[in-house]
């Protein structure tokens, strides 16, 4: 797709001008975001890469300012843009730090819309002015943050910090007032739950091959049944992030351990001589309806240390998965899980597997799995979905075993020096999807629709 260079003309009125390689000239509507106008189009042979607006006609589209846009067309009007809608939550006051503690992450994926092309801002439920059919959205510039009035967007990324956000009422209800009545389309629109994700790659034969066995509720007879099979199973909240209340279960020589987290944040490990007196103890009192069993995996090790794989996927401009981030997480000493949080560290998959050919086919498997089952998901899944974050386990028998998809996955891995740059890249893509999306909407909408 070509990127232009948007340039806002205070002399003259009503006219946009376009290189002769657009095939539209005089009176034509052109929009941007859910807002049109009708202007005067002149098509001109000196403009190369570069789109010429009047000062009047960007007003009235409420253009915020000049940058590197796409042209989309679609009979008889011409859209430029996109506009890309960031939605979230937690907004703050200062001027530095508009969204907390994420404004740095924020600020990073705004930064990179110029190689994109488009406009890209942030935005929260009480930036939308429906009286006017306008958003106050916050852009990342040169200067910093600036906050610009501008139509709804063509397409938004959901960027919801958490699942509790995510489900207030108030949340729901707005995308669905802008998904039903809108027509905006939204990706990565929700949280992953771990039994959804389970049962419903559970109906894809591709899927299959990578899933541990995996029940809910769990009850105590499942349990025994699993540790009989497995001797070892995981406990895990359906909805849980960041390894957060994980219990591993392990039985050896007629006992049974519990390895976990305690609520000040400590490894435990507990022995019990009856699976009765564990569940007692331990899970009495948690709601296992909120809870799945999963059996447990014998994981390759380094240094005696158990070791799991950070995949991120992504669609890229054309709308085609790709890998754009492998990492591998080992856990942390009496940790339950890899996680950064519970004492994990984050290598490169060179410092797992030093031997070149062994590190080549199994960068090339989990690669392999990762796509397989991010297409799996999409097909099976009722909502479009531009990035995932997989954890994935390889045995002691080189199998590849999928423990969890996250819709909104964690960026702790790119802390690594050597894994910064594909900090970039998966941001990167994120847009370009988001433009892509915007382009389908305009040139193909019942693709999207149906």
């Amino acid at each position: 797709m070509n990127i232009y260079a948007l340039t806002i003309q205070n002399h003259g009125e009503n006219t946009v001008w376009l290189p002769s390689t657009a095939p539209l000239s005089g009176q034509t509507d052109i929009a941007f975001g859910s807002v049109s106008t009708s202007c005067q189009i002149v098509s001109s042979s000196a403009l190369n890469n570069e789109i010429i607006v009047t000062k009047d006609v960007a007003e009235r589209l409420r253009i915020p300012f000049a940058n590197r846009i796409h042209l989309f067309l679609d009979e008889d009007t011409i859209y430029i843009g996109p506009l890309i809608g960031i939605f979230t939550a937690g907004f703050t006051k200062s001027s530095i730090r508009p969204i907390g503690k994420r404004s740095f992450f924020f600020a990073k994926l705004l930064s990179n819309e110029k190689k994109v092309g488009g406009f890209a801002f942030v935005f929260g439920a009480h930036h939308i002015h429906w009286d006017k059919g306008t958003v106050t959205g916050y852009f990342y510039t040169k200067t910093g943050w600036e906050q610009h009035e501008i139509p709804f967007p063509n397409v938004i990324y959901n960027r919801l910090p958490n699942r509790r956000t995510e489900n207030e009422t108030m949340f729901q209800e707005i995308k669905q007032k802008l998904k039903t009545e809108y027509f905006i389309p939204w990706f990565n629109e929700n949280f992953f739950n771990k039994w959804d994700i389970y049962c419903l790659l559970q109906q894809h034969p591709l899927a299959r091959a990578y899933l541990p066995d995996t029940a809910s509720p769990p009850t105590i007879e499942a349990a025994q049944q699993f540790l009989d099979e497995y001797q070892q199973v995981y406990i895990k909240p359906a909805n849980g992030s960041l390894g957060l209340g994980i219990y591993q279960l392990i039985q050896r020589n007629n006992s049974y351990y519990c390895r976990f987290r305690d609520h000040q944040g400590c490894n435990r490990l507990q022995k019990f001589p009856t699976l009765s007196d564990l569940w007692g103890k331990l899970l009495a009192d948690k709601n296992m309806e909120l809870y799945i069993l999963q059996q447990g995996i014998p994981l390759i090790e380094v240094n005696g240390r158990k070791v799991d794989f950070r995949i991120h996927t992504n669609k890229d401009e054309h709308g085609i998965w790709q890998v754009s981030a492998i990492a591998a997480k080992i856990a942390g000493k009496g940790s339950v899980t890899t996680h950064i949080n519970n004492g994990g560290i984050v290598k490169t998959v060179e410092e797992v597997f030093p031997k070149k050919e062994e590190q080549t086919k199994m960068t090339e498997r989990l690669q392999h799995a990762a796509l397989t089952l991010s297409r799996c998901l999409e097909e099976q899944l009722d909502m479009m979905i531009g990035e995932i974050g997989f954890d994935i386990g390889i045995d002691q028998q080189n199998n590849l075993w999928l423990f969890e998809a996250n819709s909104k996955p964690g960026r702790s891995i790119f802390k690594h020096p050597k894994l910064k740059q594909y900090d970039e890249l998966t941001t990167v893509l994120s847009l370009e999807y988001a433009v892509y999306l915007s382009k389908q909407m305009i040139t193909a909408p019942e693709a999207l629709l149906t």
